[in-house]
């Protein structure tokens, strides 16, 4: 993160679909980031792998009535980070069980984002770096609050 600039906070999956889906009891503490956003406080980052899971989510398995509207909204409020090659095959080799989790936080770090922000800090505690660190969307607003 530049001095100058806001900080790029990266939403793991979890976070991003209980905004999208206005999910309880996750909606009060992961809303409060977007709209931390929406004040340009902060740049929202998600993975592009991430949004096939938002897409099927939404649309297949929960079938959220106003979901085209809530996707698209979401869309507009974050920077879409790319995968790389490098970056899945980083996370296929890494010592995470769950690769998909993985490939979240190696896209971050990829990505040069200054925070991770998921409600699953137990999978990542062991295997996370200094240089990403990690939060649960109340602990991240009540530190970004101070």
């Amino acid at each position: 993160m530049l001095p100058a600039s806001i900080p790029d906070v990266f939403l793991d999956t979890d976070v991003a679909f209980d905004i999208i889906s206005k999910r309880k009891p996750f909606f009060r503490s992961s809303v409060k980031i977007l709209e931390l956003a929406a004040e340009n406080r902060l740049q929202l980052m998600i993975s592009e792998s991430s949004y096939t899971n938002l897409i099927y989510l939404t649309f297949d398995i929960y079938k959220i009535k106003d979901g085209l509207m809530r996707l698209t909204d979401f869309i507009h409020s974050t920077t879409i980070a790319p995968g790389e090659k490098s970056t899945i095959l980083r996370a296929l080799q890494s010592p995470f069980k769950d690769k998909e989790d993985v490939l979240q936080y190696f896209t971050a770090l990829q990505a040069s984002a200054d925070f991770f922000v998921t409600r699953n800090i137990r999978y990542f505690k062991k295997y996370a770096l200094p240089e990403l660190p990690l939060y649960t969307p109340e602990k991240f607003y009540e530190v970004f609050e101070l």
